[in-house]
């Protein structure tokens, strides 16, 4: 299990269906609905959300969820409730919000 996915892990999987399993082990399959970027703190991070469509009647509360990819890939990360869409389903978002990689790490030109 990786730490975080990242952002191109999340776009390649829109409108796969993923498995948000509680602490207490409750487990609900959720579709990824959108994985739009996000606004970094400054030019060392790099920011972008999940956004995950519940069963219709499934409501899931602010939480920690094992998320497991179709592909098999796992992650622990910090789920919130937002709006539901217009069906009625609700939703919850996951915000990630990190330091660059060092590959992608601005360059400080030499003074």
């Amino acid at each position: 299990m990786s730490a975080i996915p990242t952002h191109a892990e999340l776009t390649e999987s829109l409108g796969g269906l993923f498995t948000l399993t509680s602490q207490q082990g409750t487990a609900v399959q959720a579709r990824l609905i959108g994985a739009p970027a996000g606004v970094p703190m400054d030019d060392d991070y790099v920011c972008y959300h999940a956004l995950f469509e519940l069963p219709l009647g499934v409501q899931l509360p602010q939480d920690n969820y094992r998320v497991d990819a179709p592909d098999g890939r796992a992650w622990m990360l910090f789920a919130t409730p937002t709006r539901p869409q217009k069906n009625g389903a609700a939703t919850l978002c996951i915000v990630i919000h990190t330091v660059k990689p060092a590959a992608q790490q601005p360059v400080e030109s030499p003074q």
